[in-house]
């Protein structure tokens, strides 16, 4: 059943995916701001921004506004990306107005006090100290950096120290008032529910949202560099990422791309657990990940061993990638990968939170709804001979950016 769909009088557009015998709701607000739109000096800004959204309005304190937050029951939250800021909130079907009205009101009466900014600039360096103990998180911020090499999708979501450090309140005001209107934002709610009143709601609660007309958005499409980086540190072992080529969100090869890293690095039975864990005992986890933007994409493997064994595990994982340049894929495999992808994509839509998360992403990506029917089908169509020659076209085996981080052991960093 297509998405029923609603203009604000203000223009915010509004999205409904009707599910009559759920007792719960989803509602979504989508703004089209995250790192990419940054300046060197912003960074982190968007990310700081959608913290500071929770900090205070003009009707609700911090603390009333986590109240409502529990009291309501279920689930509110927010997160940022390189393109999309999303808050979002999944309540009992009876508490979606509320839920509504409390993100219309965050989302256009915020206040950004400069004591509640320097309060959350602690507690978002303490999130980047976190960031920062955690290898696997330092060993892919690295191979971003140089994946993506003078291109906003290098920048790290939170910034720096020197960038947070910055913020004021006149700087996130503005930001706000720049990137937080109609003309860049849209709503989207799963559930049963009434949704004329639902509309009456979210005309009032979003009444007040900024009018900006906004400013003209950098789109400079990424080049991938193919580099590798090094960092000695003290951990008990080393941290490999490695980059290939991905493809945008849109491209016509995005099914064949999915089911080729499912295939490669997605479960038990993917070529890389099988051939690093099982059969080498190289290490207790691998995958591979792809991440798709609107115009450029990276396909990120990532693994961690014993220092005496990276220089091997690092063989394997090139070995792989020129390995699916080729070997096609078998029947039995392919089949496997696409249950693996279609059973992904079909169980998380049971609920109203992915459904919400469906329509955001569909509206972000085409500008409508795309059926779960034609994403099976364009799964169900993809042949062997479809990835291999998507493979060799991204040149997986020869193409590949390398991120490693741990105890190197002295050992030559030259390249593989």
């Amino acid at each position: 059943m297509p998405y029923h769909e609603q203009k604000l009088s203000n223009g915010i557009m509004v999205y409904w995916d009707p599910m009559k015998e759920s007792r719960a709701a989803s509602i979504g607000v989508w703004v089209k701001a995250g790192s990419r739109f940054e300046t060197q000096e912003e960074g982190g800004v968007t990310h700081f921004l959608e913290h500071m959204c929770f900090k205070g309005t003009n009707t609700r304190s911090a603390q009333e506004i986590a109240n409502e937050m529990d009291y309501l029951g279920g689930e509110m939250n927010a997160f940022t990306s390189q393109e999309v800021t999303s808050f979002y909130a999944t309540v009992l079907s009876e508490n979606v107005d509320r839920a509504g009205d409390l993100l219309g009101d965050l989302l256009s009466n915020s206040v950004f006090d400069p004591e509640e900014i320097e309060r959350e600039r602690g507690v978002v360096l303490e999130e980047l100290a976190e960031s920062m103990d955690d290898p696997e998180d330092r060993a892919m911020e690295s191979l971003f950096r140089i994946y993506f090499k003078g291109h906003s999708f290098g920048s790290p979501i939170l910034g720096t120290k020197e960038t947070i450090g910055r913020f004021s309140e006149d700087s996130v005001r503005r930001y706000f008032v720049e990137h937080y209107h109609p003309g860049n934002l849209f709503i989207t709610i799963a559930g049963n529910l009434d949704f004329p009143r639902m509309l009456e709601t979210l005309e009032k609660s979003f009444r007040n949202v900024s009018q900006h007309d906004g400013i003209p958005m950098s789109q400079v499409t990424p080049t991938p560099f193919f580099e590798k980086t090094y960092e000695e540190e003290e951990f008990e072992q080393v941290h490999l990422c490695m980059g290939v080529r991905g493809v945008p969100q849109t491209h016509l090869s995005q099914a064949a791309l999915r089911i080729l890293t499912t295939h490669l690095g997605g479960g038990m039975s993917s070529r890389l657990f099988q051939e690093v864990r099982e059969k080498r005992g190289l290490a207790y986890s691998v995958y591979s990940s792809p991440l798709s933007f609107s115009d450029g994409g990276i396909v990120r493997i990532a693994a961690s061993t014993r220092p005496s064994r990276r220089e091997e595990l690092q063989e394997v994982l090139i070995d792989e990638l020129q390995r699916m340049e080729s070997v096609p894929l078998s029947v039995p495999e392919l089949t496997r990968a696409r249950n693996q992808l279609k059973s992904s994509l079909l169980l998380g839509l049971e609920s109203t939170g992915g459904r919400m998360s469906k329509m955001g992403r569909d509206i972000l990506n085409w500008g409508k709804e795309i059926p779960i029917s034609e994403i099976e089908e364009r799964i169900d169509s993809v042949t062997p001979d479809d990835i291999l020659s998507l493979v060799r076209e991204l040149k997986w085996g020869n193409d590949y950016a390398l991120s490693v981080l741990g105890p190197l052991s002295g050992k030559s960093t030259g390249n593989a």
